[in-house]
C-alpha cells in the first residue's frame, strides 16, 4: 500500500474494530472486527489483519476501554494490557494508545447528521458536552470547549456509585448490595451487567414471573440478547426489564450533563443503544433524564443524540493519531 495511512484501534472487552485511514483525509481504506477474546494481545491481532503485508503507517492510535495511565491501558473487561512503547517498537512509528471514550469523542466531529439519531431537540449553547456509552461497559466523557474545538477528556465515570432515584431502585441497590460491596453504575448500566442484574431483582423480588426460555438464551448469548427479543414480544418481565434498564441510562445521563455543564449536547455512544432504539425512543430515557428536581428545565434545553456509527472511536482514534503525531 503506497498511500500514507493511519492505524487505528478500538478495543472494547467484546470486540475490537481497527481500520487503515488516508492520512489527508482519513477516509477508511480498510476495517475489520474480531472477537477479542480469541486474541492472547493486541499486537496478534493486529498481525492477523495485516496478514502477509507489512504495515508502513505513519502513525497508530489504539481507544481502549479502560484507564490509560502512562500510555498503558490494562483492559477492563478483557485480560490484556495495551502499552504504546510496544506498539511504537513493533510499528516503526508514532503511537498512542488512549482511552476508548476519548476516541470515540474525538470521532463526533467526523460524522455527517445521517449517523445522529435526535432523540431530544433541546436548545444548544456553545460550551462543553458530554458522552456516555454503555456497551459490554459503560464509559462516559466531557467535551470540554476551548473557544475553539472540543478537547476529549477521558474518565472511569462509570465506576462512580449507583445513586437510586425511587424507592424501587432503592431496593434495587440493596439487592445487589448482597454480591457486591460496590455497586457503581457499570453494574446496572452495561451489557455485561445491566440486564441480569434487573431481571433477576425482577424475579427474585416477585415483581414479575421469571421465563425459563428467556434464561435458557440467556445462558447461550447473553440477558442483553434475551430481554431484548422477549420484550419485544411482550413478555412482561422482558418488558419491566428493558424498562428499568433505560430509566437508569437516562437518569445517569443526566447526572453527567449536570457535572459536565453539558450546553452544547449530550451524546450517547456505545453498541447498545442503536439495538434498543424502539425503547429509547418511548420516553423513558427522557423521564429520567430531566427528573432533577430545580434543574429539569437545564436538562430540557440540552440536545441529546444517540450515534448510530459504530465505528466512530475508530474515526477518532485515526484524527487523534493524524493531530498528535502532527502529521496535519
Amino acid at each position: 500500500m503506497t498511500t500514507p495511512y493511519i492505524l487505528a484501534g478500538d478495543v472494547g472487552g467484546t470486540k475490537t474494530h481497527l481500520g487503515l485511514f488516508e492520512l489527508a483525509t482519513l477516509a477508511p481504506l480498510e476495517t475489520k472486527t474480531f472477537a477479542s477474546a480469541d486474541f492472547t494481545d493486541l499486537l496478534a491481532m493486529i498481525r492477523s489483519f495485516a496478514g502477509a503485508r507489512e504495515l508502513r503507517c505513519q502513525a497508530v492510535c489504539i481507544g481502549a476501554a479502560g484507564p490509560v495511565l502512562d500510555g498503558v491501558c490494562q483492559i477492563t473487561n478483557l485480560t490484556w494490557a495495551i502499552r504504546a512503547a510496544e506498539l511504537r517498537q513493533a510499528l516503526d512509528c508514532p503511537a498512542f494508545v488512549i482511552n476508548d471514550l476519548e476516541a470515540n469523542g474525538n470521532g463526533i466531529a467526523l460524522l455527517p447528521q445521517s449517523d445522529l439519531y435526535q432523540l431530544q431537540a433541546g436548545k444548544p449553547q456553545l460550551g462543553n458536552a458530554a458522552l456516555m456509552s454503555a456497551g459490554t461497559g459503560l464509559g462516559e466523557c466531557i467535551l470540554f470547549w476551548d473557544g475553539t474545538r472540543h478537547i476529549a477528556v477521558p474518565s472511569e465515570g462509570g465506576h462512580a456509585s449507583f445513586s437510586p432515584s425511587n424507592p424501587t431502585e432503592a431496593e434495587l441497590l440493596a439487592y445487589l448490595w448482597q454480591t457486591y460491596r460496590h455497586v457503581s453504575w457499570e453494574r446496572l448500566v452495561s451489557g455485561t451487567f445491566g440486564f441480569e442484574h434487573i431481571y433477576t431483582f425482577l424475579r427474585d423480588t416477585g415483581r414479575a414471573a421469571g421465563s425459563a426460555e428467556l434464561e435458557a438464551m440467556a445462558e447461550a448469548e447473553g440477558y442483553g440478547a434475551a430481554v431484548s427479543k422477549f420484550a419485544d414480544q411482550g413478555l412482561p418481565i422482558a418488558v419491566a426489564t428493558m424498562e428499568q434498564f433505560v430509566a437508569l441510562y437516562g437518569s445517569e445521563a443526566g447526572n453527567l450533563a449536570l457535572k459536565a455543564l453539558s450546553t452544547a449536547g449530550l451524546f450517547i455512544g456505545g453498541g447498545i443503544a442503536p439495538k434498543i432504539l424502539t425503547w429509547m425512543t418511548r420516553g423513558g430515557f427522557l423521564q429520567a433524564f430531566v427528573a432533577k428536581g430545580r434543574f429539569q428545565n437545564f436538562l430540557e434545553q440540552i440536545p441529546i443524540s444517540i450515534i448510530l456509527n459504530e465505528q466512530t472511536a475508530l474515526l477518532g482514534a485515526a484524527r487523534y493519531a493524524k493531530y498528535h503525531a502532527h502529521l496535519a
